[in-house]
């Protein structure tokens, strides 16, 4: 499926140092999916060296449109906040 990166995307890869090379392995491959029932959008997670890389993205006709992307080294606590507000239902 193709991948289209918000301008808001676009600038995080540049400002984060993110290495699209990451972005593509956790779209085909993420360790772990969530809806975002927040925000209407899914949420796949990928282990990379000692931390992991966040990629918020939507499905729209055919597309894949990311819509942000971070690197984390406090993954467990992320999940932790997003699981007791409920914010995230796991997927995969």
């Amino acid at each position: 499926m193709p991948v289209q990166f918000s301008r808001h995307a676009l600038e995080k890869i540049r400002r984060r140092n993110v290495d699209t090379v990451d972005i593509y392995a956790t779209l085909e491959s993420p360790d772990e999916v969530f809806d975002d029932v927040e925000h209407g959008t899914k949420v796949a997670l990928k282990k990379v060296n000692s931390k992991s890389i966040i990629l918020v993205y939507r499905v729209e006709t055919g597309m894949i449109k990311v819509i942000t992307l971070y690197y984390t080294t406090k993954l467990d606590r992320l999940l932790n906040s997003k699981a007791v507000r409920g914010a995230w239902k796991k997927t995969k």
